[in-house]
């Protein structure tokens, strides 16, 4: 593995490293910006088309030298299980308040995997189950990763996926989502234990379906990624998830009604989340959302 410095794109929250090795290796990384609106994607394709043809000088930010977490030696130790690469684009978590590394690996330039490191091995264990639900990556109107290896090294955990292509990706039109929740219901029920103390009428979940995990990147299928909080919630949960954070993200009007136990399931996990994370306002809005939700939405029928 080569060492080069990157830019921090000063573009959102400034959490994207984008690196210098190459031009092929800037795309990937400008490529990692999570963007949704009209005017924020149209934004990014210019800075694409700059790269593409200027190079990662293209790119506006600060140069930055990336250390490794935990230092290099622990950095060496686990990156020699994860197999040849020269380059890295990284994309940190907003949130101070969940540890853990993103990563593009990129070999001449060309993305080779998707890296996901963690200190805990709970949330990998639970993404490694719900993307073993679909063998061949696919399912009924969507995509997933599939996994290429998983290990420990050096005290993390770690587990590396199928990367996206290396071009802009924004949410689908029509994403179908009904269809899509009960393709994920049906995949999912075999393969994630149902956990002691459950109630029997909750439901396999996403636990993250949002316009930043559904990603249309060219023609075929939308990718649907981030699983690591699969798991099991309130009937309706995902589809109410993703039409809250829908609504806020693009400033439309809210779901006008939903199942009261699964607002109060959402409210329940947004709320606590910390103010000092780089998504506080969108959280606060969403907890708005929710509360207005679990407080005029309808029960589920008896």
């Amino acid at each position: 593995m080569t060492t080069t410095g990157h830019v921090r794109a000063r573009v959102g929250q400034r959490n994207v490293l984008v690196p210098l090795g190459s031009r092929r290796a800037a795309l990937a990384g400008v490529a990692l910006l999570t963007r949704s609106r009209a005017p924020a994607l149209a934004c990014q394709w210019l800075l694409y088309g700059a790269v593409a043809a200027a190079g990662p000088r293209a790119v506006p930010g600060a140069r930055v030298r990336w250390d490794p977490p935990g230092g290099r030696a622990r950095w060496e130790e686990l990156a020699a299980q994860l197999g040849p690469f020269d380059h890295l684009a990284l994309y940190e978590r907003p949130q101070r308040s969940r540890t853990g590394l993103a990563a593009v690996l990129l070999r001449a330039g060309r993305p080779t995997g998707f890296l996901k490191l963690r200190e805990d091995a709970g949330a990998l264990e639970r993404e490694h189950r719900a993307l073993s639900a679909f063998p061949d990556g696919r399912a009924a109107g969507f995509r997933v990763p599939r996994v290429l290896g998983r290990g420990g090294a050096a005290g993390w955990h770690w587990m590396l996926i199928e990367p996206m292509p290396s071009r802009p990706a924004h949410p689908p039109r029509r994403p179908g989502v009904a269809s899509l929740v009960g393709a994920i219901q049906r995949r999912l029920a075999p393969a994630l234990p149902r956990p002691p103390g459950v109630p029997p009428h909750w439901r396999p979940m996403h636990g993250d379906l949002t316009v930043w995990n559904l990603r249309r990147c060219g023609t075929g299928r939308p990718w649907l990624i981030d699983w690591e909080d699969a798991g099991w919630a309130p009937p309706g949960a995902d589809r109410l998830y993703y039409e809250a954070t829908r609504s806020v993200v693009f400033g439309t009007a809210p779901p006008a009604t939903a199942p009261r136990e699964a607002a109060e399931f959402w409210l329940g996990r947004v709320a606590p989340r910390p103010s000092t994370d780089g998504d506080a306002p969108f959280n606060a809005a969403l907890s708005a959302v929710l509360r207005d939700l679990a407080r005029d939405g309808r029960r589920p029928a008896p």
